[in-house]
C-alpha cells in the first residue's frame, strides 16, 4: 500500500469520493453505471466500487460475496467504467470479508486480481455472524463486552494482515445499538495502534440509516483516538442502492471535522487533500 501524501489542492478543500459501494454484483440494488451516474450527479470526483468477496465460499453463515463464477465479469464492467467516464474516476475495488482462518485463502484471491483498493470488512466472530437479523437475540450479547472484545482483536488482526487498504466500519459490532464498556479499551487501542502500523485508512461510514443502533461508525470517541495516531479517514456510504452513494455527505465531513479531522484520503494518488470548510 502506497503512503498518503500532502498535494496541493485548494485551501477550499475537495468533496471526497465514495469508496464503498455495493452493486448488484454482490448485495446491492444497483448496477454499476446507475451507482456511478449517482456520485456524478452529487459533484464526488471519485466513486470506489466494493462489492462484498469472500475466500470462503460457500460460507457457514450469511454471506452475501461475489460470485466467484462472476469475478471476472465483475472486474471487466468496473474497468470498462472506468475507461468511458470523464466526469469521474471509477477505482476497481472489493469489501473483502476478513476471516482470520482464511487468510491465505484471501491473500491468494487478492492477488489474482487487478484491484486497485481492498476494503477490510469484519462480519463474523469465531462463526458467529454478528450483523444476521435472525442472530438479534442471541444469547451471546448477554455478555456484550466479551463480543466488542473478540471484534477488535479480530480486527487487528486484519490490520496486521496488510492487506487492506481501508478498514471498514470499525465499531459495526454495536449495530443492534449495544454499546463497548471501558473494559474494552485497551482492544480499542490495540486495534487502532495495528491500523496505524499497516498504514491502513479507516473509514468513517455514513450508513446510520439502516441499522437499528442509528449511528455513524466508527464512534467519534474511535473516531478521535484514531485521528490522535494520524490515521487516515476516508467517508463512505457504504451503499447498497444507487441513490445511497454519497448519502449523509455533508454530515459526514462535519463529523470528520468534529473529530479533528481537516483532509481525507484521496484513493486515487493515495492524497491526502483537504476537506471543504462546508457546512
Amino acid at each position: 500500500m502506497s503512503g498518503a501524501r500532502h498535494d496541493g489542492t485548494s485551501p477550499a478543500g475537495c468533496v471526497p469520493g465514495d469508496y464503498h459501494v455495493h452493486t448488484t454484483f454482490s448485495d446491492g440494488e444497483g448496477t454499476v453505471a446507475e451507482c456511478i451516474a449517482r456520485a456524478i450527479s452529487l459533484g464526488l470526483p471519485e466513486i470506489g466500487i466494493a462489492d462484498h468477496l469472500s475466500a470462503v465460499q460457500p460460507t457457514s453463515w450469511d454471506s452475501a460475496s461475489i460470485p466467484l463464477a462472476r469475478l471476472d465479469r465483475y472486474v471487466a464492467e468496473v474497468q470498462d467504467a472506468a475507461a468511458r467516464y470523464d466526469e469521474i474516476v471509477v477505482l476497481l475495488g472489493v469489501e473483502a470479508d476478513y476471516v482470520p482462518e482464511y487468510e491465505a485463502e484471501l491473500a491468494e484471491l487478492l492477488s489474482a486480481y487487478p484491484f486497485e483498493f481492498v476494503v477490510g470488512g469484519v462480519h463474523v466472530i469465531d462463526g458467529f455472524d454478528f450483523d444476521d437479523p435472525a442472530k438479534r437475540g442471541d444469547a451471546r450479547w448477554s455478555d456484550s463486552d466479551t463480543l466488542f472484545a473478540a471484534n477488535y482483536r479480530v480486527e487487528r488482526r486484519a490490520a496486521e494482515f496488510g492487506r487492506f487498504d481501508i478498514i471498514a466500519h470499525l465499531d459495526y459490532i454495536g449495530l443492534w445499538g449495544h454499546v463497548a464498556g471501558p473494559g474494552v479499551d485497551s482492544e480499542i487501542d490495540a486495534a487502532l495502534d495495528a491500523i496505524d502500523a499497516s498504514g491502513a485508512a479507516i473509514e468513517l461510514n455514513t450508513d446510520r440509516i439502516s441499522d437499528p443502533a442509528g449511528v455513524m461508525y466508527p464512534s467519534l470517541d474511535i473516531l478521535g483516538r484514531a485521528r490522535g495516531r494520524g490515521i487516515p479517514l476516508v467517508i463512505s456510504s457504504d451503499a447498497h442502492a444507487a441513490e445511497h452513494v454519497g448519502r449523509l455527505w455533508d454530515e459526514g465531513m462535519a463529523r470528520a471535522r468534529e473529530a479533528g479531522y481537516r483532509e481525507t484520503l484521496r484513493l486515487s494518488d493515495r492524497a491526502l487533500v483537504p476537506l471543504p470548510l462546508r457546512p
